[in-house]
């Protein structure tokens, strides 16, 4: 199944629509906790702005982080701004002075990740990005399987080139991690009652084109998984649609 995407003008547009669709959803689930998957980065920011903006209730929101990166066999420390726990800690919950449950895969314990997102009902909205590179979902890496689940992964060269991009400290490529743990493709699609892609910029052209030709999983380009969840929505901007 291939998706009709929605292109709207500017990375904030998007945001506000995404925002508004998270706060649509949320009365669905009555006094339960709303299981929100999140990825850290750049292309969910204006997102979370935008929920930090509207001034309403978010404490039921459980932030479901995507991944992280690892020091050895741990996680990075949540004080480095590219832990994705401190991340979440900062730049999601933060400017609206939640604190909300954030949960992160334990590299210890990958198989552990699943089953508490299974006992909890899965996930209630996925927001999902692609890698500009390499297609890399969460750090799902091309050459995934379909049936993956949470684990360990070793990082390719596109993946850390992106994510340099990301977090300026990182003025070389020795200096990002090379492994993390991370959500399989098949945690999103099996677990998530629904996912919105989040395509923004220029730099993000081929990406789009990648995913809204695709209808099925491609392997060499992870993202694609979204055209295989339950309830999917694509969402671009007009500079990832023209590609300038």
């Amino acid at each position: 199944m291939s998706l009709q995407p929605l292109v709207l003008p500017d990375a904030g547009a998007v945001g506000d629509a995404v925002a508004a669709t998270i706060l649509d959803r949320l009365p669905a689930t009555g006094d339960r906790p709303f299981l929100l998957g999140c990825p850290s980065g750049r292309t969910a920011m204006p997102v979370y702005r935008a929920l930090a903006g509207r001034g309403v209730d978010l404490s039921r929101l459980v932030i479901v982080m995507m991944d992280d990166y690892l020091d050895g066999d741990r996680r990075v420390s949540p004080e480095m701004s590219y832990s994705c726990l401190g991340f979440a800690q900062r730049e999601i919950v933060g400017p609206w002075g939640g604190k909300n449950e954030i949960w992160v895969p334990d590299p210890a314990d990958p198989a552990g990740y699943d089953e508490a997102i299974a006992a909890a009902g899965g996930i209630d909205l996925f927001l999902l990005a692609s890698g500009a590179g390499d297609g890399h979902i969460a750090f799902n890496q091309p050459g995934t399987p379909r049936d993956a689940r949470t684990h360990v992964t070793a990082l390719g060269e596109a993946t850390r080139r992106d994510n340099m991009g990301t977090f300026p400290e990182f003025t070389r490529l020795d200096m990002v991690p090379t492994h993390g743990v991370t959500v399989g493709v098949d945690t999103i699609a099996a677990l998530s009652r629904e996912v919105i892609m989040i395509v923004c910029g220029a730099h993000k052209h081929e990406a789009y084109n990648r995913i809204v030709q695709a209808e099925a999983y491609e392997p060499d380009w992870p993202a694609t998984v979204v055209v295989e969840c339950k309830n999917p929505t694509l969402i671009a901007d007009r500079a990832a649609f023209g590609g300038n």
